[in-house]
């Protein structure tokens, strides 16, 4: 998402502007969707997100953990639309594993 930020406007092609609508696709909290956005701009433009909450008025620790939370969800929807594209599986993804004591009954 930053290297699409940093992107020339004038010379980018579909695959570049992509990651700059993930925030919008898949982050539906829109307090973490803005703490991502303006941490991708700082990242982009070399400013320091500290300052920019500081400013802003917003409490650097909730921002960081706010734009944590909404990279984590565009990772697992990025990798479950993946997955469901390649026709993988996920039907087993809420599926435990064996525990030790359930391996050795006969």
């Amino acid at each position: 998402m930053v290297q699409a930020e940093r992107a020339d406007p004038r010379i980018r092609n579909a695959g570049e502007t992509r990651p700059l609508t993930w925030p919008d696709r898949h982050v539906s909290d829109p307090e973490a969707r803005k703490a991502l956005k303006l941490w991708i701009w700082c990242e982009a433009r070399g400013y320091a997100f500290f300052d920019l909450c500081t400013r802003r008025g917003i409490p650097y620790t909730t921002a960081l953990r706010r734009k944590n939370l909404a990279v984590d969800r565009i990772v697992m929807l990025l990798n479950l639309e993946a997955s469901l594209a390649d026709d993988h599986l996920v039907a087993d993804a809420g599926r435990t594993s064996p525990k030790l004591g359930d391996l050795d009954a006969p």
